[in-house]
């Protein structure tokens, strides 16, 4: 029983390797790339993270319902200028929301791996894709309001 403790508790490929991104950064990305890019990379840091599916999911679905008020924002109102405001401060708060629920995890890695990928191309990219996407949900949204298309 004693010669158990002489040998090492961690066995090679016992400890797997996380990856993440600085999740400070979620705040800029929220605001400035809007609701698809935080989904997408915050979804993915927390995946790298090891941070349960369950709370990967629950903020997932979150992001889904910000989304789909951001539409039901712009049908009800019909000001697309208003509507994306409020899309940028709700990216900005589930921005937020990541980095409240990653920030364990992030100590975590920070302490044991030390190394961060960088945050600025990948959110870049993806603000690019998204912002058509989120337009066109937006304009819809106006349509919607109005009735028929609105020059």
């Amino acid at each position: 029983m004693i010669e158990q403790w002489l040998y090492p508790s961690l066995r090679h490929g016992g400890v797997k390797e996380t990856r993440s991104y600085r999740i400070s950064s979620f705040l800029y990305v929220g605001f400035f790339g809007g609701l698809l890019p935080v989904l997408v990379l915050g979804t993915m840091n927390g995946h790298w993270l090891r941070v349960s599916k369950r709370t990967t999911l629950g903020m997932l679905l979150v992001g889904l319902i910000l989304l789909a008020s951001t539409f039901f924002y712009t049908w009800m109102t019909g000001s697309m200028l208003d509507a994306l405001l409020f899309s940028r401060v709700t990216a900005a708060g589930l921005g937020l929301g990541y980095r409240c629920v990653l920030k364990k995890r992030f100590r975590l890695h920070s302490v044991v791996q030390g190394e961060y990928r960088p945050l600025t191309k990948p959110a870049i990219l993806l603000s690019i894709v998204s912002l058509p996407l989120e337009f066109l949900l937006l304009r819809t949204g106006e349509v919607y309001f109005y009735g028929d298309v609105v020059s």
